[in-house]
């Protein structure tokens, strides 16, 4: 009896064996991922937003869930969850079961900022979540109480060091985009400029008409209306280019305050585990809503800019890159953590 042969055999049949029953469970996982988004949405799906309703976040979650539902066959309802600068809605919706009903809008700040700057948030915005879409960027805006009697940015800036000390900013909470600019623009300027959290712009913007804060970076969408009007002041975008909805605000760079390139922007994802199938899904009707000329006109109209919203592939990839460019932004200004 040749053992070494019979041993060799055997160690084939294993291997093969091995190999067949991994194909047959992929392939049954596939079948049973297939047979689960055929049947999916059998009820209402949940869009969460982080921030408060009367902001651009919620806006958008709005309009995309609006013609999603008709899209899916089934009611998208819009949940605002606010608090910890997104945190709260995020470390939720990282909780849902994975099933497809419940999804979030996450973003700039609560996908990449958040987390880098305060590593004790309930939630691992990479592990925990599946990019859908990316849906839009939101430039980010200087506004101020028309008090100021600066007329422009370089006005601004020689009146806030005569006033340091004296000034506020809002910003949406420790870590976030926000509060990132508040305290960027503090430290470019050279002027003491005291931060003050709120829950998100509508708060903020209750305060700035009424000059309790003085300075605020909103995103344009929310902002633009109240400069229009007169009821604010702006010293620029901060942004890389003008923004072509507002073509007459000029950036903060092109005014000489460099180093303050900063645009939020908003995506929408889903609990870890969530079938690949619903995610292609998804993503695949949301791609169909974006390209919608009267879903454009409704994002483009409040100063958003649209962009290809790519795979969830090039989503996860721009939230992971994002994500570990904030980290090490955090390590080098050695900011305080909670």
């Amino acid at each position: 009896m040749n053992l070494p042969l019979i041993s060799s055999i055997s160690g084939r049949l294993f291997a093969r064996a091995v190999f067949v029953l991994a194909t047959l469970v992929a392939f049954l996982g596939g079948m049973s991922s297939n047979a689960y988004a055929q049947a999916w949405p059998s009820k209402p799906i949940s869009i969460i937003s982080p921030y408060p309703a009367g902001g651009i976040t919620d806006l958008l979650c709005r309009v995309v869930g609006e013609e999603l539902s008709k899209a899916l066959g089934q009611p998208v309802l819009v949940e605002n969850r606010t608090g910890a600068g997104g945190a709260i809605a995020m470390a939720a919706a990282s909780k849902a079961a994975p099933d497809g009903y419940t999804l979030i809008m996450g973003g700039s700040a609560v996908s990449t900022i958040v987390p880098a700057f305060n590593p004790s948030v309930n939630y691992d915005p990479i592990k925990d979540f599946e990019p859908v879409a990316y849906v839009a960027a939101l430039p980010l805006i200087l506004v101020a109480h028309p008090s100021i009697p600066a007329k422009d940015l370089n006005e601004f800036i020689t009146y806030a060091r005569a006033n340091s000390g004296k000034l506020n900013c809002g910003h949406h909470g420790a870590g976030t985009g926000t509060h990132l600019s508040c305290v960027k623009f503090a430290k470019l300027i050279g002027a003491d400029i005291t931060d003050i959290a709120y829950k998100g712009a509508p708060q903020v913007n209750l305060d700035l008409l009424k000059n309790r804060v003085q300075l605020y970076f909103g995103t344009l969408p929310t902002e633009i209306n109240y400069v229009r009007a007169g009821q604010l002041r702006t010293y620029g975008v901060a942004s890389a280019k003008r923004v072509s909805s507002a073509p007459d605000i000029p950036t903060l760079a092109e005014q000489g305050l460099k180093g303050l390139n900063m645009d939020a922007w908003n995506a929408l994802y889903a609990p870890a585990g969530t079938p690949k199938a619903v995610i292609t899904r998804l993503s695949t009707e949301i791609g169909k809503i974006l390209q919608m000329p009267e879903v454009r006109k409704k994002i483009e109209g409040t100063g958003s800019i649209m962009q290809s919203e790519g795979s969830p592939e090039e989503l996860r990839k721009m939230t992971t890159d994002e994500y570990e460019t904030f980290r090490k932004l955090a390590a080098e200004m050695n900011v305080k953590r909670n």
